[in-house]
């Protein structure tokens, strides 16, 4: 990493541990509000740059910059408590069954709560109730931006809600998540140590896609200190159940080399400079979900499995039978219908999102030593598909 790179980190984790920042002399102002900005931690960036007492070597055009992320990141957390209340009430109403995971829950973990900043507000629902839940969201106000035959989304007063189904989870084993949970009434609540494998399972998810961002690895960092009497070698038998222990201990190890995450670091990231190289420039560059070094492109190439470009674009316009019968609810309820899904996807990447579609095409097309390069990372990852 650079200087900037390096103290960019360094506040996230002076904010976290709540201890005073250092600045660096060899920082760039103008790189280093990018970096807070396309990983989505302005306002925890600009918390800790006001504690410093350099800040003065910032010029005042950067500082008011990040003076306003925090008021509009202040603003778009009430915002977000609103819309929340209501779609619980929605639910409760209803007497629907509903979880909520991830950002809007680990948000209450963070040093300042309303700092921590998220895009979609996920709910997990049991799937029987989903036609029930598009239904009385749409009453209440709700406008239906996407359905499907295991998650739905929404827009209300400009927040986003993802509504899952717990067969839309990031991994099988979380296809009974209720009965994991303790609940009062109709909403559930998940333990930390269980949620902390979710996170994993998800940032699994979002790597295999195109990327994930420092954010979500500091969810692992305030999940673990909010974990009484954490048993790593008992967490790691769970891990190994999934089949995610490797990525496990490399997240851990990285969270204890940035964050002083109190964790078991079973890589020594200091030794293995490579490996550390490549995995923090994937995670710090690449923003929050990776899109700022590699799109779609990159995610059907992985799926194609070193069979060649040819088979990327054949993966790109004929998905398998999950994700269809997930996109298209008469394929779910309808198997017969499934070679029309195929010919509806089709229809719909050439004629509707056309442009989309032509973006990942060259992407694809036009891969080359990046991607390959991301592609090793994930093996040694062991989380290739």
């Amino acid at each position: 990493m650079n200087s900037t790179q390096k103290l960019f980190v360094s506040l996230l984790s002076s904010h976290l541990n709540s201890t005073l920042p250092r600045w660096d002399n060899n920082c760039d102002g103008k790189e280093l509000y990018r970096l807070a900005a396309v990983n989505g931690v302005s306002a925890i960036t600009a918390n800790e740059l006001l504690r410093l007492p350099e800040k003065e070597c910032l010029s005042e055009e950067i500082l008011s910059q990040f003076r306003q992320q925090i008021g509009y990141t202040l603003m778009d957390f009430e915002e977000k408590e609103r819309v929340c209340k209501k779609t619980v009430e929605v639910f409760c109403n209803e007497n629907i069954d509903f979880l909520i995971v991830k950002g809007y829950v680990l948000r209450q973990l963070y040093p300042v709560k309303e700092y921590r900043t998220g895009g979609d507000i996920d709910f997990i629902i049991r799937k029987k109730d989903l036609q029930k839940c598009e239904d009385a969201l749409k009453t209440a106000g709700f406008a239906l931006a996407e359905g499907g035959s295991y998650e739905a989304s929404f827009d209300c007063d400009g927040q986003h809600i993802e509504v899952h189904t717990q067969l839309d989870c990031d991994h099988k084993y979380f296809e009974d998540i209720f009965d994991m949970c303790k609940n009062e009434g109709n909403r559930y609540y998940i333990d930390n140590e269980t949620h902390l494998l979710y996170v994993l399972c998800h940032i699994i998810k979002h790597f295999r896609l195109c990327g994930a961002g420092i954010k979500m690895f500091m969810d692992i960092d305030v999940l673990i200190r909010h974990i009484d009497n954490f048993n790593y070698d008992a967490f790691m038998k769970r891990c190994s159940l999934l089949e995610i222990e490797a990525f496990a201990k490399a997240a851990f190890s990285l969270c204890n080399y940035w964050f002083n995450t109190p964790v078991k670091a079973e890589i020594d990231f200091k030794g293995e400079a490579e490996f550390r190289e490549l995995f923090e420039t994937e995670i710090i560059e690449g923003g929050s979900f990776g899109f700022e070094r590699r799109g779609l492109g990159s995610y059907y190439l992985g799926k194609a499995k070193g069979a060649g470009k040819i088979r990327a674009f054949f993966k790109m316009l004929f998905p398998d039978i999950k994700y269809l019968k997930s996109r298209y609810k008469y394929a779910d309820a309808h198997p017969a219908l499934i070679p029309f899904a195929w010919l509806h996807r089709l229809f719909s990447a050439i004629f509707i999102r056309g442009g989309h579609s032509l973006n990942t095409a060259r992407e694809i097309a036009n891969s080359g030593d990046s991607d390959s390069t991301y592609r090793q990372l994930l093996r040694e990852l062991e989380i290739a598909e």
